[in-house]
This record gives structure tokens, C-alpha cells and sequence, in this order.
């Protein structure tokens, strides 16, 4: 063992205690980088001397600068991070049916219901008076006008939504394709036995923003490249892509591109905006639709029975329909039993074509019309969508239990909109207290190798002094 093996020793404790400072202060200064690992030096005892009476040590090495992860968590984050994208994006658009309804409100359509069953009741008391035909007509069409403006709304916000499916659609492809491109260089830097932490640090950070896009599974192959699954099918697996698209149907759909089979599975805000604009916008439209026919159809039935009467003396002739049924419907204009494209009909010009005498009157004091339609506040209607029964009721109880179910929908989304961000916030938490940097933990790292460095400078000042011994004593 030789005094310069004593300063080699001194030498390579230096180099890597500055390596250690080096990289410590590397972490404070990223201490709020979004994304950023917190990073260590890696020491270890270098290869011994051995002797034939025993092996003697020859000081540090460098093993490496690793990167203090947690797989584990990541995964916990990022299936916590997925859901809590899901239920935030259900939460808002809910929150924003539930604003188009706007009830309770003196301008909603419960409130235009209520006015319309009680302009008949009024008619009914006084048959021949045109100011409350007028009213019975002004009602009428604001009940239209109101269905028919949920209804554009529901349109927008469906419209709205598919646009961001295909925001999100256009964002997983480019951090795909981004991935891929990370996993290249990881590889290539990795292959020559260096570390690609920063490397890893911005791809883990893409993978964050896929889960809370699209979900999926995460899963690190042995070369440093990773591979993303949707439902067991591959997005990304090393420089490999499989890019998406959105088939703009109904219901929506996502696939990869040029293949016709729907990627089932998705989560994160993609799959909550497929399962509105494929469910729950369709259901609430149905529930409008189902209404508008029912209110068409009864109204209709009643009032086409009575008589109206004109001239002096007055003159009776048949009553047409109250709202349009024309088939087909005005040149590209909606179905006229939806609430698109409900309205007052046609033969409905004036005041004067409103109904209150039934088909046995004899003069227009009678109120048989008007009654029954009055009482068409109380009476049940079988509301049904397709071959599907909604429900039976009246027509303001319908409306009220949809509103009902909207808001139990809405709130309950709100409420798990608030538990998965806790849950991906706590899960968060306990990811960034193992890969988040602490300033005064550094801080102690640094005084710690500071004081290993002025240690390893003093050595070197011992083996100087030994060195002009061994000088002296030559003299």
C-alpha cells in the first residue's frame, strides 16, 4: 500500500463528495419543477487491493445518479388521477344540464306548464272571451318555445362535448407519439450504462396527462422503454404507436385509426365525454322529446274534437290541431314531435282559432274543449321513447321527476367528483413524499458532504506531510 494510493483515496472521496453537493443543489433549484424526481448519488466502496495477508480498500466510487421513484404509487396515482378526471368532466356537464333546466324558476317550463293548464281553466270560465284565447295561444307557444330552447342548448352542449372528445383525441395521439420518442432516447442513453433521469422525469410526466385523458395501464419494460394499454389494447409500447380516432356517430365511438372496432374501456375525461354525448345527453334528450310528443299528441286529441265559432250570427265550424303534426315536417326543419321542433300549428293563426266549445255545442258558450283540456294539469299521459315506457303521469309530474333525477344525478356526480380528488390528491401526496424534494433535507445533505469534503481535503494534507517525511528522510 503506497502513500499515493492513500491520496488516490483522498482524490476520488473529493470528486464524489462535489458530485453529491453537485446534484443536491440540482434538487433545490427543481424543488417546484412540475414533474421533477428528487436525485441521489449513488456511492459504493471501490474494488479492494488485496494482499496475500488481506484486502485493502481504495476508496469511493460513483455507482451512479438514481432517481427516488416509487412504480407503485405512480400506478396508484395514475388510477386515481383517471378517475377523478372521469367524475370532474360527468360533474361539470351535468352541472351544466341541470343549468339549462333552471328550475326552480318562474320562467322555467314548470312554471310555463302551469300557465298554459290554467289559461284553459280561465277560458273554460269564460268561453267566448278572445283575450283569454289569446293567453291560451301565448301560453301554448311558450311552452313550445321553452322545449324547443332546451333542446338547442342540449345540441350545443352535445356539440361542445364531441369537439372536446376530439381535443382529447388529438392530445393522447401527440403524447403518444411523444412517449414513443422517449422511450427511443431512454434506451439509446441507458444502453451505454448512464442514467436518463431527466428524460424519465418528462416522460413519467406525459404518462400523468395520459392517465387523466384516457386511463390505461402503464407497464416499464427491462430496456428502460414503457408500454401504455387501454383495456388491454396497446397505445404505445416502445417506438410503437397506435394513433386514435373519433368516429363522430351515435353514439360516439373511439378506435385506432383505420379500424372499424370501438376501443372499449376508456377512462380518464375521454371516456366520461364518450359516455355523455352516448348516454346521459341522449337521456335527458329523450325525456324532452318524450314530453313534447306526449303534450302534442293529448292537447291535439282534445282540442281537433271542438268547434269554433265565427261571423254574426256565429257559425260553427271544426277545430284544427293546437300544435303542428305536419308529415313531413317543414323542409329542414326537426320532427315536430320532439322537442326540437315543436310549435303551435299552422290553422292556429289567431286568437279566434282556439277551441273551448266541444263538437256538440250549439253555440260558443260552451266550455267542453277548455275543460278537458284544463284538466289536463291532473291527467296521467303514458310518456314513452321509442318502444320504451318513461313513465306515466302528468305532464308537469313528468317534468318535475325529470328535473328530480337530474338533480340527484348531478349531485351524487359532484360528490364523487370530491372523493376522487381526494383520493388522487392523497394519492399524490404520498407519491411526492418519496420522489418530491425537501429544501431542508437538502440543505442537511449539503452541510453533511461539505463536512465529508473538507475531511477527504484534510487526508490530503496528511499524505502531503507523509510525503515530505519520506523527503526528509532521503536526504
Amino acid at each position: 500500500m503506497s502513500i499515493g494510493s492513500i491520496f488516490n483515496m483522498a482524490r476520488t472521496a473529493m470528486n464524489a463528495q462535489q458530485t453529491a453537493v453537485q446534484i443536491a443543489s440540482q434538487n433545490i433549484s427543481n424543488a417546484e419543477t412540475d414533474g421533477y424526481s428528487r436525485q441521489r448519488v449513488d456511492l459504493a466502496a471501490s474494488t479492494p487491493t488485496v494482499f496475500p495477508w488481506g484486502s485493502i480498500g481504495t476508496g469511493v466510487t460513483i455507482a451512479g445518479v438514481s432517481r427516488a421513484r416509487d412504480a407503485l404509487l405512480d400506478a396508484t396515482f395514475r388510477g386515481d388521477s383517471a378517475s377523478a378526471s372521469a367524475a370532474q368532466t360527468t360533474s361539470d356537464a351535468l352541472s351544466q344540464i341541470q343549468g339549462i333546466f333552471g328550475e326552480p324558476s318562474d320562467n322555467g317550463l314548470g312554471a310555463s306548464l302551469d300557465a298554459f293548464w290554467s289559461a284553459w281553466g280561465d277560458l273554460a270560465n269564460d268561453p267566448t272571451n278572445s283575450a283569454a284565447k289569446s293567453v291560451v295561444r301565448q301560453t301554448g307557444s311558450t311552452v313550445a318555445s321553452t322545449l324547443n330552447r332546451f333542446a338547442r342548448r342540449l345540441d350545443s352542449l352535445d356539440q361542445s362535448n364531441r369537439e372536446g372528445m376530439n381535443a382529447d383525441v388529438t392530445q393522447i395521439n401527440s403524447l403518444t407519439s411523444q412517449v414513443a420518442t422517449m422511450n427511443r432516447e431512454i434506451v439509446g442513453v441507458e444502453a451505454t450504462g448512464n442514467s436518463a433521469n431527466d428524460l424519465r422525469d418528462s416522460r413519467d410526466k406525459m404518462l400523468d396527462q395520459l392517465s387523466g385523458l384516457v386511463g390505461g395501464q402503464v407497464v416499464e419494460r427491462s430496456n428502460g422503454a414503457v408500454a401504455v394499454y387501454v383495456s388491454g389494447r396497446m397505445l404505445v409500447d416502445g417506438a410503437a404507436v397506435n394513433s386514435l380516432e373519433m368516429n363522430d356517430g351515435q353514439p360516439p365511438t373511439v378506435s385506432f385509426a383505420n379500424s372499424a372496432n370501438p376501443l372499449d374501456g376508456i377512462g380518464g375525461s375521454l371516456g366520461a365525454k364518450i359516455d355523455l354525448s352516448a348516454n346521459r345527453i341522449p337521456v335527458v334528450m329523450a325525456r324532452l322529446d318524450s314530453m313534447a310528443s306526449g303534450i302534442v299528441q293529448t292537447v291535439n286529441a282534445i282540442h281537433s274534437t271542438g268547434q269554433i265559432f265565427t261571423g254574426n250570427p256565429p257559425v260553427a265550424s271544426a277545430a284544427g290541431n293546437f300544435f303542428d303534426v305536419t308529415i313531413p315536417p317543414p323542409a329542414g326543419g326537426d320532427p315536430l314531435l320532439t322537442a326540437r321542433g315543436m310549435r303551435l300549428s299552422p290553422s292556429l293563426a289567431s286568437a279566434s282559432d282556439v277551441a273551448a266549445s266541444g263538437a256538440s255545442a250549439t253555440g260558443p258558450g260552451n266550455n267542453d274543449v277548455a275543460t278537458a283540456l284544463a284538466a289536463l294539469r291532473d291527467t296521467a299521459i303514458t310518456f314513452t321513447s321509442g318502444a320504451t315506457t318513461l313513465g306515466t303521469s302528468s305532464a308537469s309530474d313528468f317534468y318535475r321527476q325529470t328535473v328530480s333525477d337530474l338533480a340527484t344525478s348531478t349531485q351524487q356526480a359532484q360528490d364523487d367528483a370530491t372523493v376522487q380528488h381526494t383520493l388522487a390528491s392523497n394519492a399524490d401526496t404520498r407519491r411526492q413524499s418519496v420522489s418530491g424534494v425537501s429544501t431542508d433535507e437538502e440543505l442537511i445533505n449539503i452541510i453533511q458532504h461539505q463536512h465529508a469534503y473538507q475531511a477527504a481535503a484534510r487526508l490530503v494534507n496528511v499524505v502531503d506531510e507523509m510525503s515530505q517525511t519520506l523527503i526528509d528522510l532521503g536526504r
